[in-house]
């Protein structure tokens, strides 16, 4: 009876599904104009588990089971802003997140696309930069000297 009994146990342990192996996930936290940003707090909520990146923005974590998990980066105002990330059963899983603008974030608050919002910042910050160039521009020639028509 105790023969049955351990390869009943042995049959059961063989036929338990295996649990997914431990991969690795690292990246970089950008802000809105591509600049690495050092020092945010970056979590994976549902496992507790929490990081500060680098001074050249990036973060790692190790261990990780196999999968798709949820990666938030902590921003001032109790805000966070949210990445997906897939875990490979063995090896390393780059995720770089890029964060939207606080301007674009208030886009979104009242309904419009934050991608959407974040492009239309990015161009109208092009723009100004290039006013102010062609005014600097302007600003170092000489004045034109328009023949005098009226004699």
């Amino acid at each position: 009876m105790t023969r049955i009994a351990i390869l009943a146990s042995a049959a059961a342990l063989f036929a338990m599904p295996s649990l997914a192996h431990a991969g690795d996930l690292s990246g970089t936290v950008n802000d809105s104009t591509a600049r690495p940003v050092a020092g945010a707090q970056v979590t994976i909520p549902a496992l507790g588990l929490s990081t500060i990146t680098d001074a050249d923005g990036t973060y790692r974590f190790e261990g990780l089971a196999a999968g798709e998990h949820r990666v938030a980066v902590e921003l001032a105002k109790d805000e966070r802003q949210f990445a997906e990330a897939d875990v490979p059963e063995t090896g390393e899983a780059t995720r770089n997140i890029f964060l939207y603008s606080s301007a674009s974030l208030d886009q979104a608050r009242n309904g419009i696309n934050p991608v959407e919002a974040m492009l239309a910042e990015a161009l109208m910050a092009q723009a100004w930069d290039e006013a102010r160039r062609m005014i600097a521009q302007a600003e170092t020639r000489e004045p034109l000297s328009l023949p005098d028509f009226t004699g």
